[in-house]
């Protein structure tokens, strides 16, 4: 018998169907790449990553203003078994390292700083010099901009103890750092994490960031953009923060 063939209309409907299934499986593979990708940027900047721009000039010269940087959250945090440990290792917080924690003075900001003094040691700051137990720290990544000694807690510090979960920390501009010299010790469970990298470096002011209003950030983005390439600091392009 012969073979049935197919009129006009059912081979454009066939063909129309399989450009119908083609294109729904395409809808379908990107749409679901979408959704792993939003899922694992989320799961990386909820638990692992956050990022951080640099809105004042506390830690020059080795953090910049507009620094962008990304702050591993795991590196201090509190190990929740064996494999965890091991997959994502865990670090003890020294002297000389950079945390990112929540103000004590103020909680809804968030601070990028330097650990000098430990639980239970004595700090402090005789005309700028920091005295750990009474012997003086060596501190290389230290800037003063300021050459005048001030009789304040910025340039002279009374001895202090830190207490057992907490931290000293100081901004390594130290001339002009908002830090424990003026709202005390950070608790331990207020650190954040780590500052890792910086991922783009922008050539901005304060003033830019810390300005309020809607009119004045819409603007701010325009000269970001307009600015792009002249105002990025291409150098410092993923630089390790130490």
């Amino acid at each position: 018998m012969p073979k049935n063939k197919l009129s006009t209309n059912e081979k454009e409907t066939t063909a129309k169907e399989k450009e119908n299934e083609r294109k729904y499986g395409s809808f379908r593979e990107n749409f679901e790449l979408i959704t792993e990708t939003l899922i694992y940027v989320f799961f990386v900047m909820t638990f692992l990553l956050q990022s951080f721009v640099i809105p004042t000039g506390s830690m020059e010269d080795n953090i910049l203003v507009g620094d962008h940087i990304l702050v591993d959250k795991v590196a201090y945090a509190n190990s929740w078994g064996t494999l965890d440990s091991v997959m994502l290792p865990r670090l003890e917080i020294e002297r000389g390292m950079i945390v990112t924690f929540k103000s004590p003075a103020e909680l809804e900001k968030e601070y990028v700083k330097r650990v000098i003094g430990l639980p239970g040691e004595r700090i402090k700051i005789v005309k700028k010099k920091v005295y750990i137990d009474d012997e003086p720290l060596a501190e290389p990544y230290t800037f003063f901009k300021d050459p005048n000694i001030q009789m304040s807690y910025r340039d002279n510090f009374p001895e202090f103890r830190v207490p057992e979960h907490y931290y000293f920390c100081m901004g390594d501009n130290r001339d002009n750092s908002y830090d424990s010299r003026y709202w005390g010790p950070v608790p331990a469970d207020f650190i954040i994490g780590k500052p890792w990298r910086v991922y783009w470096s922008y050539e901005s002011s304060t003033e830019e960031y810390l300005t309020p209003g809607f009119w004045h950030k819409l603007r701010d983005l325009g000269k970001t953009i307009i600015n792009f390439i002249p105002k990025t600091r291409w150098a410092r392009m993923m630089k390790e923060l130490e």
